[in-house]
This record gives C-alpha cells, structure tokens and sequence, in this order.
C-alpha cells in the first residue's frame, strides 16, 4: 500500500496537577470545572483515546472536591475510551531526590491510582521530563514498562542520535545496563498546539505545522504532552496570562475532530503505541556533559527546583532531614506521604504567599562551630612563611597551604594517599597562555554575585590565620566583613580527611547567585571523571569529552544551565587514575555540585564547586542562606568503564 494512504498515528496526553505552584487551594473546585471535566465531556466523550496523567495527591484533591469527577473517570478507564498515565503519589524532581524517596513516591503513587480507579498503570510519565539514568532503574523496579519522555532536549544533546528515532517509539538505556521502552514527548508540538489552543494560530495554521511535522515513514507523533489547566483558565504564573479567556476546550474539541475526520490520521491511546516498539539497542539518553535531561528550553535546568524559588534551599535541606529521621525509626505511609508532598516540584518555582506561609517553614539558624585553643602536637607540622603570607601544614597524611592574601584559600592539597602530589589548588595566573584566561583560579573561596547590587562580592582578601582545636583535631579558621555580611572560613584535618566550611552570620539569602567550595585540579593534561547519585540506587560514572560549564548563565536572568543532584551527599572528581571524593550533609544544606571543562589549547581546565543559590524568573527575596561544610578525601580510582 503506498505510504501516503496510511493513516499516521498521533496520540496525546494531559497532565493534571492541583499541586501547580502558582494556584492556591481555593481556586481547586474551579480548575476542575474550567479544564478537568471539559477534557472527559468534550474529548474522552467524544470517542478521542488520549491518555491522562495525574499525581494520585491531585486524584485524591479531585475526590474531595468532585467525587462524581472521579467516578466517571473511572467508568471511561474501565470501557477503555482512554489511558492513566502514572506520575508518583506527588510532582517530584526524581535526579534532585534520594532513591529511598523516589522508589516511595512511586509505590504509593501506584497504591492510590489502584485505591481510587482500580487500576495500575504501566506507562509513568517523568516529572517534569527530567531524567537520569539512574532515575530509569527506579521505574523499572517500580514494574514499569515505559515511560513518557521528552525528545528535543535529549536529541539535542546526543550527536549520535538521529532524527528518524522520533518516527517510532524506541528503548533507553538505564545506568544499570537495562532497558525500558520510551514514548516520546515533543516540546515544540505541544508548545505548537498550545499556541493554536490560545489564539495564536489558526486551525489551518496548525494544520500546515502538523503536516511538516510528521515525516513519512513515522509510526506515531506526540500532538500534546503537557499541562491541562492552561486552558480555559490561567494559572497566573506570568503578566502575559490572560485574566477573562473561554472557549479554548472548544478549540481543542475542534481541532481533535478535525484530524480524527482527516483520513491522513488516526488517533490511539498511548499504550497501543506499546506494540509498536522498536528492536534496536536501546539509546544512552545522557551522557557526561549533559547527566539530567530536564524539558523545553534551557531555563528549565534542575537549578530551577533546587536553588532558586522563595526558599528552595532550605526547603530540600528540610526534606532530607525528614528523610533522615525517617530512616532511623519505624515509619509509615503517612509519613511518606507528607515527604513526598514536601518535596513537590511546584513548592519549588512559582508557588504563591499563601501557599509558601502555609507551609510555616522553620528559619534554620546557622550555629558558629566551636573550638578551644590549640595544643601543640608534635606530629603536625606548621609553618608560616611571612614574606609571601602562606600557611603550610603537614602531618602524615596530607599537606596543606593555604594563602593568607586570599582568604586562606588552598594553595595545594595533597595527600600520603597520592604519594603526596598536589592534586587540588590553585592555578596561579599564566598557567594557560591564553589571554582569556589569564587569571588566577584559586580553590574553596566564596564568589556572591549580586543582581540588584550588581556587584561581585568575594573572600579572596587579605586575612590573618588563627589556630585552634576541635575535636582533637586542628583547627584554622579566619573571619572576614563583607558587603554580604561577616564570614568564618574554617578547616579542619582529620587523618586523611580535610573538612572546610563557611559560616554566615547573616542568614537571609541575598538575591544572587551564590557559589563557594571551588575546587581545581592540578593536573592540566586530561579532562575530568565524575561520579555521583542521581536519583537512582547506584552512584552514576562520567568521564568528560567535551567542555562542559555549568555555572555558565543562560540569559540576564537565568545564573546557570546546569547542576548535578548528588542525592547522596557526595560526589567524586579527579582525572587520570587520582581523585577526591566530596562529602557533605544535605540534612545541614542541600547545597547542589557544579562542574566545568575547558579545553585550553593543550590543557584542561577541569573545576568544580557548590552553589546555594541561583537566579531565574521563578527567585524571590528573604530565602534562608545556610552554612556549607565539605570533606574531602583521597582517592586513587575513579571506576568509570
């Protein structure tokens, strides 16, 4: 039969969330008349199979408020006029949150679909399209068969993946080494259909689009894949919502009749595209430059859900002490719930006053660490050289220097571990000939950038040391007035561990970007490894082939493109066969890694350092500003493949 004379199938899926940060609970009862029961009367009714994906928080908000909403989804999932797309129990950032609580978010996302609806589905759609792939593996313990994942980001991101793998449903790959089929999402097609829906483009219009779109040879095309309560209300999110809109879900209506009568078209639900899988190896969804995929443009980076908002940071610091305490004594489902409800996406960006004061978030105080005076031991060496105001310290398992005229920041570091190489510091000016880089790169200083002050504030000034004791270790720390507020930096040594951190006195988080701990490698002659936990059981291993900057700005009001989960509190950088590991405690702050790499004519500029804070359009004022420490410690093998 030619091509031209088969239909092309096209498929859709609402996404349903009462949780959406910008809609406070009083406006529940009207989004589920405005948007939620004109998608079952006008569409599902209508004989149109699309597939519907809603938290089960949103399933039980809606049975509160309109149990008759439920019952009729029900009998339309039982005569199988459409699909239930799995989200989790809530909207959760799956590569910002530990496994323990993904892996629960999940079950008792399943437990309530099965309660409510008596179903459980088998496609899951991934929050806010972000994906790692160790996230993958947790869907897949889960009993998942597929799951719901955006294109265009990961296409753009894998330079061997082809356009041709959009025209079918493929498999990915999960950090594990298993499989699990993919139903594509595609950014610009619902962004496309939401601009028709919203007046932007006519029927014709959207027709034209939709025929360019679909190439020959495809097996099926993602229509929508995105928000419900866009239409026919606003959630306010932005000035350019509108206030009075109506008649969108008639649009809709319209065009899905449209193509359901246009003999090029055939709608299916999303699980009939389950038969239709592609047998080739499955596709590496991320790689080392681009670790987490997260939906449509660059904005949408996992920085948005876990250092901006009114208080991101410490909200997910809070978080992972309910996880903690969880952890450590006999709990319920009701405990994970109110995790997971905590740890909501939408807590995260827009979220409205009302909803931000109801929450009654406790100021978390930052306590200076106490030490008492320093007692000489004989197996630390110190010495001071006074002309060029270094601190050099040795015992039997590192070295240390640290420089005085910049804040006490490393010099060098190296370990007994390493056979005492240096392995971090600083890289002074003219360690790279390149003109744009001729500056110095020093390592564990503090770096504020101010956008209503538009300055930069830094520790790198001119300190003087003191020594103490803590814990029976040493102690040095130095304290410095900023423009952002006083500052201690600290260190502590402990065998082969450096511990370092920095304490506010000033506690309101400033509206900045905010990045500390920095950390160069010395060795300038290959590119860095990484690994770390990324939402999954089992840590993630990267080694870099391209420049990658993380901390790098996406626009005037968007700080960063990029960050890394490390859900566990850790995360281990080095090149060639030496590394170190960095721990922290996100239980204290939840504080977010950041890696670069630059090619440099021959060498390497290989860095990494935290960030408590970040801009984009979603920043408020008054967030909390928590003291940061880390330890790091040697290590020889990075176990990348």
């Amino acid at each position: 039969m030619p091509e031209h004379t088969i239909n092309k199938n096209i498929y859709a899926i609402f996404h349903l969330n009462l949780a959406f940060s910008s809609i406070d609970k009083s406006e529940h009862q009207k989004v589920v008349e405005n948007c939620y029961w004109p998608l079952l009367e006008s569409i599902i009714n209508k004989g149109i199979p699309i597939g519907m994906e809603l938290t089960a928080y949103t399933l039980e908000c809606i049975q509160e408020i309109d149990p008759n909403w439920v019952i009729k989804l029900k009998s339309l999932l039982k005569d199988g006029l459409c699909d239930l797309i799995a989200s989790g129990y809530t909207q959760i950032i799956g590569p910002l949150i530990p496994a323990k609580a993904n892996q629960a978010n999940l079950r008792l996302g399943q437990a309530a679909y099965q309660k409510l609806l008596e179903i459980t589905p088998r496609i899951a759609y991934l929050n806010e399209q972000t994906v790692s792939a160790g996230l993958l593996d947790i869907y897949i313990d889960a009993g998942f068969e597929a799951v719901v994942v955006e294109w265009d980001n990961p296409y753009s991101h894998n330079p061997d993946w082809q356009l041709k793998m959009l025209k079918r449903p493929q498999s990915l790959r999960s950090a594990s080494g298993r499989r699990i089929k993919v139903i594509w999402n595609h950014a610009i097609a619902f962004q496309k259909f939401q601009r028709y829906v919203h007046g932007e483009l006519t029927l014709a219009d959207y027709g034209h689009y939709l025929e360019q779109a679909i190439q020959p040879g495809t097996l099926a095309f993602p229509v929508y894949g995105s928000d419900a309560e866009v239409f026919d209300f606003r959630p306010g999110r932005y000035h350019t919502e509108e206030i009075q809109i109506s008649g969108e879900w008639e649009r809709i209506a319209l065009l899905f009749n449209t193509l359901d009568t246009n003999n090029k078209y055939k709608w299916i639900k999303p699980s009939e595209l389950l038969s239709l899988w592609h047998q080739d190896s499955p596709l590496n969804i991320t790689n080392a430059e681009h670790p987490v995929s997260v939906k449509k443009q660059a904005k949408y980076n996992i920085c948005r859900w876990g250092l901006s908002g009114r208080n991101d940071l410490l909200l997910n610091t809070i978080c992972h002490k309910r996880l903690k305490d969880l952890d450590s004594r006999i709990s319920n489902d009701e405990d994970w719930r109110n995790l997971c409800r905590l740890w909501a996406s939408d807590l995260r960006t827009h979220l409205t006053l009302t909803r931000y004061e109801a929450l009654d978030l406790m100021s978390q105080e930052n306590i200076e660490p106490s030490f008492t005076i320093w007692k000489h031991k004989a197996e630390i060496s110190i010495q001071y050289d006074e002309e060029r105001r270094r601190l050099h310290i040795k015992t039997q398992e590192l070295a240390l220097t640290l420089n005085g005229n910049r804040g006490l920041a490393i010099d060098s570091l190296a370990f007994s571990k390493h056979d005492f190489v240096p392995i971090i510091g600083t890289l002074p000016q003219g360690c790279f000939e390149h003109i744009n880089h001729s500056a110095d790169y020093y390592s564990n200083h503090l770096l504020i950038e101010r956008f209503r002050d538009r300055d930069r504030v830094t520790d790198l000034n001119r300190v003087n040391y003191q020594l103490a004791e803590q814990d029976g270790c040493l102690f040095i720390y130095c304290r410095q007035s900023l423009k952002s507020g006083s500052l201690l930096k600290w260190y502590r040594l402990d065998g082969d561990s450096l511990h370092t951190g920095f304490h506010f006195e000033d506690s309101c988080r400033p509206e900045a970007s905010i990045r500390l701990g920095f950390i160069n490698l010395l060795n300038c002659e290959s590119r860095a490894w990484y690994q770390t936990h990324l939402g999954g059981v089992e840590a993630e291993s990267f080694q870099l082939c391209a420049d990658i900057d993380q901390g790098a700005p996406i626009s005037s009001i968007v700080s960063s493109s990029s960050a890394l989960g490390a859900t566990e509190g850790s995360i281990h950088f080095g090149n060639k066969n030496s590394g170190v590991r960095i721990s922290w405690d996100p239980a204290s702050c939840a504080a977010l890694p950041m890696i670069s790499s630059k090619q440099i004519d021959t060498q390497y500029l290989n860095r990494l350092w935290f960030s408590l804070a970040e801009a984009d359009e979603t920043l408020k004022p008054d967030g909390n500003l928590l003291d940061f420490e880390i330890c790091i410690t040697p290590e020889r093998n990075h176990h990348c493949d």
